[in-house]
């Protein structure tokens, strides 16, 4: 059994590399999240951090894993979420990239990732690896290209400053399901919605996105959501609900939930 935020396992049992949703699901849409979980092995500990630590962004996309399994349900789509913490190894940056394996996260030094030797990077890495080679297999399990939703969460404040997005529709040079799915989204005048903000998918260069989706020319939709709007499991669940209508109505051309 697992927590269902945190993907943290309930008895002794360490985390796995990810965890699999509706394998069976009968959209031709794969929901990847990669920052799901802030669970480590055991042998870890807290890395050295303060265990408070743990819950905050430094460690996972908070609620990220709450809404991708309820989009899972209401999308009828298989779901891929990373196991482990993204402070164990960083699923979206790429393996050679110091952040993959930082040493220090917004000002906090993990000092269980400082200094590892290569034996212990190569460990770390094979996490990364398994977990990449399950998206290219499920990928290839459908019946023509997929589109790819990745799912992720942001800080409501940075820098001292607030983002007053609700959400952020993340792409490299557009795309023609992002371009879909914002103007779907802007029509909403409750939604705040962001974009390529407060960030882009290109600084820093994001691995999952660029190797799954963009280098491989797969539809994809990357989104997202501020955390303070899904840090508990009924306010995930309300914005599932909101988002999956619109990834519905963005995406209902392409056929990819059933639709003619």
């Amino acid at each position: 059994m697992f927590d269902l935020m945190t993907l943290r396992p309930q008895g002794d049992e360490d985390p796995p590399p990810f965890h699999l949703l509706n394998t069976d699901g009968a959209a031709r849409a794969l929901l990847v999240c990669d920052h799901a979980s802030n669970a480590l092995p055991r042998r870890y500990g807290t890395l050295g951090i303060d265990p408070d630590k743990m819950f905050e962004h430094i460690a996972w996309d908070v609620g990220a894993a709450a809404v991708t399994r309820t989009l899972s349900d209401l999308l009828d789509a298989p779901a891929i979420m990373g196991g482990a913490s993204r402070l164990l190894v960083d699923l979206n940056r790429y393996p050679e990239d110091p952040s993959a394996i930082p040493a220090r996260s917004d000002g906090t030094h993990v000092t269980g990732n400082d200094g590892i030797g290569e034996a212990e990077r190569t460990e770390r890495l094979a996490w990364h690896a398994t977990y990449h080679a399950e998206v290219e297999r499920l990928i290839a399990g459908f019946d023509g290209a997929p589109v790819l939703l990745f799912i992720h969460s942001f800080t409501p404040r940075i820098g001292g400053k607030g983002r007053p997005w609700h959400l952020g529709v993340l792409h490299h040079g557009g795309s023609p399901e992002s371009d879909a799915l914002l103007k779907v989204l802007h029509q909403d005048t409750a939604i705040v919605t962001g974009d390529n903000q407060p960030y882009s998918v290109d600084q820093p260069k994001s691995h999952s996105i660029f190797r799954h989706a963009i280098d491989a020319g797969r539809p994809y939709i990357a989104l997202e959501i501020r955390q303070d709007l899904i840090e508990t499991l009924p306010d995930a669940e309300t914005w599932a609900e909101r988002i999956a209508t619109a990834f519905r109505e963005a995406l209902s051309p392409g056929g990819f939930f059933g639709e003619a």
